[in-house]
């Protein structure tokens, strides 16, 4: 493993979050692999969760058939028995970043029903299972409400088995590890587009007694959206069906896009006349934006901090700016700043409003 550089001597942010709720980040593949070592100083020394960002989604674990692979995903479990972080599962079931087997029918068939669930249950139930007591929460289905008309995206998985696929992959999950905490994850869910639709579908569940436990809201957001009366009334309407709020992927970009939301599956273009305004911050962040990036997740953990009693985690999706996926979507190839870290590992401002908004609360 490459030798880890130290991070800067300031009070961690798990120590200053201790005892108001989890604060978590996420480790790539690479990191994983032993080959971002700054990466794992700064996820085990400042958080008390660790997510995979990759390594648990259903093709990295099951590319194939009967292939299970768990080596990354035992390597995020020491590296939080090692420094006292609650491991996270991200995630068991998604209509992206699963092997296009897992959707095949038999000699050229369409996917059956009764073929869909075995696999469903199978992969679930494997996974889940090795991980028996060391994976604390698990995103169980990701991303199953429909950004368009109707509630649910048409995925794979509804188009063979039926709107009950949800509440199936839960039952399933909670078989194999009846002490997790289950979670359902999905952007956007905050927004009074999607929020209608993502209780109906929680309240379905509830009524199947299907065994969930939380809701987690995304939260990639940007500097002017969205407006968080708006994402406090959600947080109140979820809590509000008896159910734990865990905000799993936050970020905050800095960069002009129109579009908001995490749809792997969605690009914008930027032509090379576009570039000033579309990247403007190649070679740094100006201070200007970077105290306004800081106010902004400062306002945003007051209001967390405010339900502190409902929310159970809040994970950033990424542990410093230059291993953002933002730097690659909707855009490819610009340069962002939506975390609490720079390239270097270094504290940004939006680290002190954050640490200091946890100190007032």
């Amino acid at each position: 493993m490459q030798q880890a550089k130290k991070t800067e001597t300031v009070k961690p942010l798990k120590d200053v979050f201790k005892g108001k709720f989890l604060i978590g980040t996420i480790l790539s593949q690479s990191a994983l692999q032993g080959q971002d070592a700054q990466d794992v100083e700064l996820a085990t020394t400042h958080f008390s969760a660790i997510t995979p960002e990759n390594s648990l989604k259903p093709e990295p674990t099951q590319p194939r058939e009967g292939e299970f692979r768990f080596s990354e995903g035992d390597k995020l479990v020491e590296i939080c028995k090692r420094s006292g972080a609650t491991p996270i599962g991200h995630t068991l079931l998604w209509h992206a970043q699963t092997a296009r087997w897992m959707f095949e029918g038999k000699d050229g068939q369409s996917l059956s029903r009764e073929l869909a669930l075995t696999r469903l249950r199978t992969h679930i139930g494997t996974v889940v299972g090795h991980y028996r007591g060391k994976v604390k929460q698990w995103d169980v289905v990701n991303e199953a409400i429909n950004d368009g008309s109707g509630v649910l995206r048409s995925s794979p998985w509804l188009r063979a088995i039926g709107e009950d696929y949800i509440a199936e992959a839960f039952r399933a999950a909670h078989t194999a590890d009846p002490k997790a905490i289950l979670i359902y994850n999905d952007y956007n869910i905050e927004l009074g587009y999607k929020r209608p639709k993502t209780i109906q579908m929680l309240k379905g569940l509830l009524a199947q007694k299907a065994p969930i436990h939380a809701v987690g809201i995304q939260c990639h957001w940007r500097m002017d959206n969205p407006n968080f009366a708006e994402v406090e009334d959600a947080i109140k309407e979820y809590a509000a069906l008896g159910l734990k709020i865990m905000i799993t992927e936050l970020d905050l970009g800095v960069l002009p896009t129109k579009y908001q939301g995490a749809d792997i599956g969605f690009r914008q273009t930027m032509t090379s006349e576009q570039q000033a305004v579309m990247n403007p911050y190649t070679s740094g962040l100006p201070d200007s934006v970077a105290q306004a990036h800081a106010e902004r997740y400062r306002q945003a953990f007051e209001m967390f901090l405010r339900h502190q009693k409902t929310i159970g985690r809040v994970t950033f999706w990424g542990t410093q700016d230059g291993n953002s996926w933002l730097n690659g979507f909707p855009i490819r190839g610009r340069t962002d700043y939506p975390l609490l870290f720079d390239r270097q590992g270094k504290t940004k401002p939006a680290f002190f409003a954050v640490q200091n908004a946890a100190k007032k609360s």
